[in-house]
């Protein structure tokens, strides 16, 4: 089996592709149940805008996905946080805006460790609400 200029795939590799999709499913429902717990979903730090938690990076992540944030929906985004001056003569006034891109578009591999630490933060967020 071959795709687009790629080498072929063995079994055992679409064996293993097949298990890391169904992880990513699994995952991406256990996040989305979690996430409607979480009633109020709490504004992400310092924000009076998005409701966000952090999820972590995986220690292998590069620097190219930003900040990944689980939103009220379940879903992975990307946070863009923006400082802008409030008074062009005065740069010490600024305001903050935050907005969220996505659902980010991450291949199994890559959602997988992001969502683990997902469901971290929820669990957490979830323990610290209900006490």
């Amino acid at each position: 089996m071959t795709t687009r200029g790629r080498k072929p795939v063995s079994p055992e590799q679409q064996q293993a592709d097949k298990l890391l999709e169904a992880t990513a499913a699994q995952l991406k429902d256990l996040l989305a149940r979690l996430a409607a717990q979480l009633d109020p979903f709490p504004y992400f730090y310092g924000s009076t805008e998005v409701r966000a938690l952090e999820a972590e990076p995986p220690a292998s992540a590069g620097s190219d996905k930003g900040c990944v944030v689980i939103c009220q929906d379940g879903e992975l985004y990307e946070l863009v946080m923006k400082m802008e001056s409030m008074d062009p003569l005065d740069e010490t006034m600024l305001d903050r805006k935050d907005e969220i891109k996505g659902p980010l578009p991450l291949p199994p591999a890559e959602y997988i460790p992001y969502a683990y630490n997902a469901i971290r933060a929820l669990t957490e967020a979830l323990r610290t609400h209900r006490r």
